[in-house]
């Protein structure tokens, strides 16, 4: 502002949402509040990714500032061009394998937890062919390796060590192999500001399960393209993913209409589209220069 510069701001996260589903909230967060909420009202455009965010927004943040939507997008020309057989046999699965995949951060938010213990529910249980993979690295003694430390723990204790398998980090080339091999993929985090993951499995003709909160609300229609559960219900997410695995037909038109939508919606090509026609109308206006006022 200084410059002056045009401002365009995107939120990794809502720090006032995020602090809900914290439990022991960190002396940072009224800094990080009052810098939401001064980026909110004094820059020349806030993108949200989700009309479910632009409400956030407007509803906890500020009446104040523009917000248009825009929504995050995903390379569709690397995701869904192998089939999956294909990319069962590269990766060591049988036909007939029911493979449940999660792919995200060790963090207590991302509700891994309610995917393991819906698991332990499910019809499919005593069957050999029943798979959960859980992908993602972790750093032992940090955070993220305290998180799969316990939740290889109640994998233990519910006896699922023989269906569980943790790939560790997967890497960029082997991810779409991952998406592509699974019967669903789950997403049960407990805030999610847009949900990445979703529109990737989507595009990889993968139907989605995923909780009822935040931008997955925007990115996954149910009963059309997956299932939305509500968040740390483990037995509503044991229902639905017992119903994607009982019916592989439906779970096919279901990922088939996850990649129409991934196409019409969330491709990198369109999303790129959508925000340089934004830079191009703010380039045409004039600058704003404001005197901020230190809030923190």
């Amino acid at each position: 502002k200084r410059y002056p510069l045009r401002q365009v701001h995107t939120y990794h996260s809502i720090g006032i949402v995020k602090y809900q589903s914290v439990p022991d909230i960190p002396q940072i967060a009224q800094t990080r509040l009052n810098i939401d909420q001064l980026c909110l009202e004094t820059a020349e455009r806030i993108v949200a990714t989700s009309p479910q965010e632009q409400q956030f927004l407007r509803e906890l943040v500020s009446p104040l500032g523009k917000i248009d939507i825009i929504p995050c997008g995903t390379n569709i020309e690397k995701l869904g061009k192998i089939s999956k057989t294909d990319a069962r046999e590269k990766l060591g699965f049988n036909s007939e394998d029911k493979i449940v995949f999660y792919i995200g951060r060790f963090d207590s938010r991302k509700g891994i937890e309610t995917l393991v213990r819906a698991m332990a529910e499910s019809k499919f249980r005593h069957s050999p062919n029943l798979k959960l993979i859980i992908g993602g690295g972790s750093r032992s003694g940090c955070s993220d390796g305290l998180e799969c430390d316990r939740i290889r723990k109640i994998v233990h204790e519910l006896g699922l060590n023989d269906m569980t398998l943790f790939t560790g980090r997967i890497l960029d080339e082997d991810l779409p192999l991952y998406y592509r091999a699974a019967d669903v993929c789950v997403v049960p985090s407990h805030y999610e500001p847009f949900g990445l993951v979703a529109i990737e499995s989507m595009a990889s003709y993968t139907p989605v399960v995923a909780s009822d909160v935040g931008g997955l609300k925007f990115t996954v229609i149910p009963e059309v393209t997956g299932l939305l559960c509500p968040p740390k219900n483990h037995l509503a997410f044991t229902e639905a993913i017992d119903r994607i695995l009982s019916h592989p037909e439906w779970a096919k038109k279901l990922g088939e209409a996850g990649r129409k939508q991934v196409e019409a919606q969330f491709s990198w090509s369109g999303v790129a589209l959508k925000l340089s026609e934004l830079y191009t109308q703010l380039l045409s206006e004039p600058a704003q220069r404001l005197t901020i006022k230190q809030k923190f």
